[in-house]
C-alpha cells in the first residue's frame, strides 16, 4: 500500500483558476449542447419533419462528438487546453453561424451534427476530462465536480435565454447569438489562463509540496494504492483495450449516455405533450440544470469520501426516480414534472464528475486523454442510440413511456458495470494511518 508523504499546501493553488475557467467553458459548451431540446420543437414547427428525423440530427451530433473525442484526447495529450480549446471555440462559432443558414435536413446533419459536434468535443466534456484530473488527486472528485457544475449553469441560463430569443426573433437569430457568445468568452479566457497540468508552472497536484519542511503536516486524506502492479503500468491505448476494466467502463458509459441523452433531448417535448407550455417546460429544464450542478459537486465530493461505485449507484437511483416521475407526469401534473426536474437533475449530475474520476482512478497516465476518449465513444454510441430511439418510438406509439422505461433499465446496467470495473480495487482516497 502506498501512502502520501507529509505536505505543505499553499494558501492559493492555481488549479482552482483552472476549475473556474473550465466551469465557464463547460457552461457555454453544454448550454449550446442541451439547447437543442428547445431548437428541436422550433425546427419541427418550421420544417414539419418527424421527431425521429429531427432527433437524428442530435444522434449524429452525439456520435460524431464521441468519435472526434479520439482526436480531442490526442490533441490534449500533445498540445494542451491553451491551444485546443480556443481553436475549438472558433470552429464551434463558425458551425453555429452556418447552422443558422440551414434550409434542408442534410444541412443540419452536416453542419450541426458533424462540424458543431467537433467544436463541442474540443471545448467540452472529453476535452476537460483529459486534463482536469491532472490537477488534483486527493480532491479529484470534488474539483472535477465543481468544474462540471458549469454544465448545469449553462442549462439554467443559456437554454432559457435561447428559448426566449427563439420566441422573439426565431431560431436562426438564436444560433447567431450563441456563436457570438462562444467566440467572445471561451476563446480568450482559455488562451490566457488554461494550462495542461500543474507541472507546466512548476506545481504538483493539489498544490502540494513534499519534503522535510518543519511546517509540513500529514494530509487529512491520501491517495491509497491498492494494486501497485496495476498503477505502475505505463498505460497506453493498446494496453487498456486488452483489459476487462476498459470494456466495463466503456459499456457503463454507453448505458449511462443512453439513459441521460434520450431523456434530456425529449424531456421538454414530453412535458409539452403533457399539456405544459413550452415556456414552463423550459423553466423546468433550467431547474433540472441547476439541480444537476448541485449533483455534480455533491456526488463528486462524496465519491472522494465513500468511493466511486457507491455514489454512482446512488446517483443512478435518483435519476431513475426522476424518469419515473416524468413518465407519470404525462397526466399533466406540474408537481410530478417538477419532481422529475429535481430528482433527475441531481442524479444526472453524478455522471460528469464520476465517469472521468473512475477512468482516471483506473488508467491515469500520460495517455489518459486518448484512453478516456476511447471510453467516451461508448457514451457517444449510447447517447446517439438513445436519442434516436426515443424519437422513433414516440413516432410509432405517440408516447415516451417505453423509451423512458428503457432509460431506467439502462441506468441499472450502468451502475452494475461500474462495480465490475472496480476502481476501488486499484486506488482510493483514505485517511492516513497514524504511526
Amino acid at each position: 500500500m502506498n501512502q502520501s508523504a507529509a505536505v505543505n499546501t499553499p494558501r492559493f493553488f492555481y488549479g482552482w483558476i483552472i476549475i473556474a475557467i473550465s466551469f465557464l467553458t463547460l457552461a457555454m459548451a453544454f448550454g449550446i449542447w442541451y439547447s437543442f431540446s428547445v431548437f428541436f420543437l422550433a425546427i419541427i414547427e418550421d420544417f414539419g419533419w418527424s421527431r425521429a428525423a429531427t432527433s437524428g440530427i442530435f444522434s449524429v451530433f452525439l456520435l460524431c462528438h464521441a468519435v472526434m473525442g479520439l482526436l480531442t484526447g490526442h490533441l490534449q495529450d500533445r498540445f494542451g487546453p491553451r491551444l485546443v480549446i480556443p481553436f475549438g471555440s472558433v470552429l464551434l462559432a463558425a458551425s453555429l453561424v452556418l447552422t443558422s443558414r440551414a434550409q434542408e435536413i442534410w444541412h443540419f446533419y452536416l453542419v450541426y451534427g458533424v462540424f458543431a459536434s467537433t467544436g463541442v468535443s474540443l471545448i467540452g466534456f472529453t476535452s476537460h476530462s483529459a486534463f482536469l484530473p491532472n490537477w488534483f488527486e486527493r480532491k479529484r472528485g470534488l474539483a472535477v465536480g465543481i468544474a462540471m457544475a458549469g454544465i448545469g449553469i449553462g442549462m439554467l441560463v443559456l437554454v432559457p435565454l435561447l428559448e426566449k430569443i427563439i420566441t422573439l426573433y426565431g431560431w436562426r437569430t438564436a444560433y447567431l447569438f450563441a456563436a457570438g457568445a462562444v467566440l467572445c468568452l471561451v476563446a480568450p479566457l482559455n488562451l490566457v489562463f488554461a494550462r495542461k497540468s500543474p507541472a507546466e508552472i512548476g506545481l504538483k497536484p493539489d498544490g502540494d509540496t513534499t519534503g522535510g519542511d518543519a511546517q509540513a503536516t500529514a494530509p487529512k486524506r491520501i491517495v491509497e494504492i491498492l494494486d501497485q502492479e496495476w498503477t505502475e503500468q505505463d498505460w497506453t491505448m493498446v494496453k487498456a483495450l486488452k483489459t476487462r476494466q476498459f470494456w466495463f467502463a466503456a459499456s457503463a458509459f454507453f448505458f449511462t449516455a443512453f439513459a441521460f441523452q434520450s431523456t434530456l433531448l425529449h424531456s421538454v417535448s414530453a412535458m409539452v405533450d403533457s399539456g405544459l407550455s413550452r415556456h414552463t417546460a423550459t423553466i423546468l429544464f433550467g431547474i433540472l440544470g441547476i439541480a444537476g450542478s448541485g449533483g455534480k459537486i455533491l456526488f463528486g465530493y462524496l465519491s472522494d469520501l465513500y468511493g466511486r461505485e457507491i455514489i454512482n449507484t446512488v446517483g443512478g437511483i435518483a435519476a431513475a426516480i426522476g424518469i419515473a416521475c416524468l413518465i407519470a407526469a404525462a397526466s399533466g401534473s406540474l408537481v410530478l414534472a417538477l419532481m422529475f426536474a429535481l430528482m433527475f437533475g441531481i442524479g444526472y449530475g453524478s455522471a460528469a464528475p464520476l465517469l472521468p474520476s473512475v477512468s482516471a482512478d483506473i488508467f491515469s497516465g500520460k495517455a489518459f486523454g486518448m484512453i478516456f476518449a476511447m471510453i467516451g465513444i461508448g457514451g457517444g454510441m449510447g447517447g446517439s442510440c438513445g436519442a434516436f430511439m426515443a424519437g422513433l418510438i414516440h413516432d410509432m406509439t405517440d408516447s415516451y413511456t417505453i423509451s423512458f422505461s428503457m432509460s431506467i433499465f439502462s441506468l441499472i446496467l450502468a451502475s452494475t458495470l461500474i462495480w465490475l470495473a472496480g476502481p476501488r480495487k486499484i486506488r482510493r482516497i483514505a485517511k492516513p494511518v497514524l504511526s
